[in-house]
């Protein structure tokens, strides 16, 4: 079994975005915290598992793409450093990609970087907690 990644981008995206919305972002965010993309993966919210802009941009990223419940991501929404009234409206959460970000770097993970949005897209990274001497 391989270990889980250091690293996990929490994704939000509107039905139907495309894949190089997705990697740009990922990219910019990786890169602002010089973050390896080896070592992470993409984590979003399980009624996202049809996008297919979501499975391509993993593919051309080369990342592990996680599909979380919605449940997870509440249970994880206090440490969320941004809030969306839409959102909270939609999902009971203040941002899907940080709370999916926390959920899919576990236990215990600390948020990185708080969303960054497009129109269509959110990203936010959280890392691991027993990786936390950086």
């Amino acid at each position: 079994m391989t270990e889980a990644p250091t690293y996990a981008f929490g994704l939000g995206a509107r039905r139907g975005v495309a894949a190089q919305e997705v990697v740009e972002l990922v990219r910019r965010v990786a890169q602002t915290h010089n973050v390896d993309l080896r070592d992470a993966s993409l984590c979003a919210l399980e009624s996202k598992a049809q996008e297919s802009g979501l499975h391509e941009a993993a593919r051309q990223l080369n990342v592990e793409l996680v599909f979380l419940p919605l449940a997870a991501l509440r249970a994880r929404k206090a440490p969320a450093a941004t809030h969306s009234p839409r959102v909270q409206a939609l999902f009971g959460v203040g941002s899907v990609a940080e709370a999916a970000a926390l959920v899919g770097a576990g236990a215990n993970s600390r948020l990185v970087a708080p969303r960054v949005t497009t129109p269509v897209a959110a990203c936010a990274l959280a890392k691991r907690a027993d990786e936390d001497n950086s």
